[in-house]
């Protein structure tokens, strides 16, 4: 296919896509990830504001990707939906589509945009779609089910023209992830930032990765290990928490180039939406029920473009589960400093969570 890419980040899709397909046109206007662009896609052509996209520059794509803006539907956001300025550019991807009219629409974004803003953000995704004709269908999927060992649950939307994207989201029903329970005799992944609202533990994998700080200060998590040691990851073990190669956004500036892998798109979960392209199968009908009211989407649907939606009882996993653990993998990481695990453990013990017997007691022991 020829790929027109949107809001490209790192570059998540046009990786995950690989060189089987034409990235014929890619978009950012963020300095950090121009640079990882033009470094690592120099054929492409880059345009820096969508605004400035036109119909001429892709007019032969078969294929609009996009990893719209996430701040204003994210759960830790302004949740302002498409009142906000950065989460409304997605709009841009359906002038583009209603110009040329693609063979496919394929969009990525935190999977809260189901129900945040009273989901009136994915009502606007499914309603656009329609408005083209195009069937479509979206599905919540864990980037940890594809290797990767980070809890990452995201959303994935498709449109398409003259075929069922059902086939490709939907014909695998998947697999149940593993409980998070956590074992002291495994690492424990953590938000050292937070404790007092949140903490984020994951058994033998981090949480989502974040982009830092608006100025650019990073603030990845934090893993406990059996041994007693607090070990944050390194850039470059962060670029391979989403499935990039080591150094891949070396080109960014160091600080800057945390909010760019916390942003991106993972790159397995990417390369599996790719092969089922190539390889798209029927669906089970069996599966699904008439679509619930708002606020709350279900994790998976489909919709056939012409106002019939179906909710689909899908996993958020594939039958392929290849499940991500830090433990399997040989990962370098730093030491997280004694200031910032005393902050973390101070919060922890004032607020009101739970948290499993013996955790914060293993930190206070580490930090003696």
């Amino acid at each position: 296919m020829r790929i027109a890419s949107l809001f490209s980040g790192a570059g998540g899709f046009e990786v995950g896509f690989g060189s089987a397909h034409n990235t014929i046109l890619l978009n950012d206007i963020a300095p950090s990830a121009i640079s990882v662009l033009r470094t690592q896609f120099p054929q492409a052509t880059l345009i820096e504001d969508v605004r400035n996209v036109q119909q001429g520059d892709i007019n032969s794509a078969d294929a609009l990707v996009a990893g719209f803006p996430c701040q204003d539907v994210s759960i830790v956001g302004g949740q302002r939906g498409l009142a906000g300025t950065r989460s409304a550019l997605v709009e841009h991807v359906f002038r583009l589509a209603t110009a040329i009219r693609p063979a496919h629409i394929l969009l990525e974004n935190v999977q809260s945009i189901r129900f945040v803003h009273g989901g009136r953000v994915l009502l606007y995704l499914m309603y656009a779609a329609e408005k083209l004709g195009y069937s479509w269908a979206y599905r919540t999927l864990d980037s940890r089910a594809f290797g990767l060992p980070q809890r990452r649950r995201r959303f994935y939307f498709m449109a398409s023209r003259d075929s069922d994207p059902g086939e490709v989201l939907l014909s695998d029903a998947g697999s149940t992830l593993p409980a998070n329970s956590l074992d002291p005799s495994l690492p424990v992944g953590f938000y050292w930032t937070e404790g007092r609202s949140g903490h984020g533990l994951t058994a033998d994998a981090i949480p989502p990765l974040k982009t830092g700080s608006s100025i650019g200060i990073p603030s990845p998590p934090a893993v406990l290990f059996p041994n007693g040691g607090v070990k944050i990851p390194t850039i470059e073990t962060a670029e391979r928490f989403q499935g990039f190669p080591e150094g891949w956004t070396e080109a960014a500036p160091p600080r800057l180039r945390w909010g760019l892998v916390g942003n991106a798109v993972s790159v397995p979960v990417v390369r599996w939406v790719s092969d089922r392209m190539n390889s798209p199968a029927v669906w089970d009908r069996k599966l699904s029920s008439p679509m619930p009211d708002r606020p709350i989407w279900p994790l998976a649907a489909w919709g056939d473009g012409r106002g019939l939606r179906l909710a689909v009882k899908v996993q958020e996993a594939p039958s392929s589960l290849e499940l991500g653990r830090i433990s399997d993998g040989n990962y370098t990481w730093t030491d997280l400093s004694d200031r910032a695990l005393t902050g973390f453990v101070n919060r922890a013990r004032e607020s009101r969570l739970r948290y499993p017997e013996g955790f914060l007691e293993r930190l206070e022991a580490r930090l003696r």
